[in-house]
């Protein structure tokens, strides 16, 4: 799968930071397979892209995202999407994701699943960038792009979600930019401290 990225990358340039966020017209729904657009993960999607916020519709779409986590083909979106919905996350659905850990675990990345993080990253859509992000700073599934990596883990932090905003801090520490790790750090408190106390973030 590593041949798909850079093809797909080399549009990055064009894309707004304003876009607004992933609606019906994006992803090219013609590039997925039957099964995953009949999945339990992506009605709990179509619920979502109802509202007018990404977090807006997050109760009548999160049953289907805990029935997804059941199903491989679909369980690490299904994993990004209910730890995007919730707070706390819930650490026996992450303590077992391949994105999460940046390493194949037991369910692995499909390739549907990895195709749609890369569309989505681009249609400006938090989680998927957070998830591109994590994958290209460290080098899982795709090849190690640290400026990459903390392109879209800045483009999802920029959209308020925590998570991201956690993942930038840490990368930003990793390449000595400390000051601006704290101030993102500190923002990540402000919108989720029980988020980061359950995983352990501290100064």
């Amino acid at each position: 799968m590593k041949w798909l990225l850079p093809a797909l990358l080399v549009t990055i340039t064009a894309c707004s930071e304003e876009t607004e966020f992933a609606n019906a017209s994006c992803p090219t729904l013609a590039n997925y397979s039957d099964a995953f657009l009949e999945s339990d993960f992506y009605r709990g999607w179509q619920h979502l892209q109802r509202s007018q916020y990404p977090t807006e519709n997050c109760a009548d779409a999160y049953p289907y995202f805990l029935r997804g986590v059941n199903d491989s083909a679909v369980f690490e979106l299904s994993t990004l999407y209910i730890d995007f919905c919730s707070a706390p996350p819930q650490k026996d659905t992450l303590i077992n994701s391949s994105i999460y850990h940046s390493e194949q675990l037991s369910n692995g990345v499909d390739y549907d699943e990895f195709k749609w993080v890369l569309d989505l990253a681009l249609c400006n859509s938090p989680v998927e960038q957070y998830a591109l992000g994590q994958m290209l700073f460290n080098g899982f599934i795709t090849d190690k792009d640290i400026e990459k990596g903390i392109y879209f883990l800045s483009l999802a932090a920029r959209q308020d979600h925590v998570q991201a905003q956690v993942a930038l801090s840490s990368a930003l520490r990793d390449i000595g930019e400390s000051e601006v790790a704290a101030q993102w750090l500190a923002k990540a408190k402000g919108n989720g401290a029980n988020i980061l106390s359950d995983r352990g973030i501290s100064d």
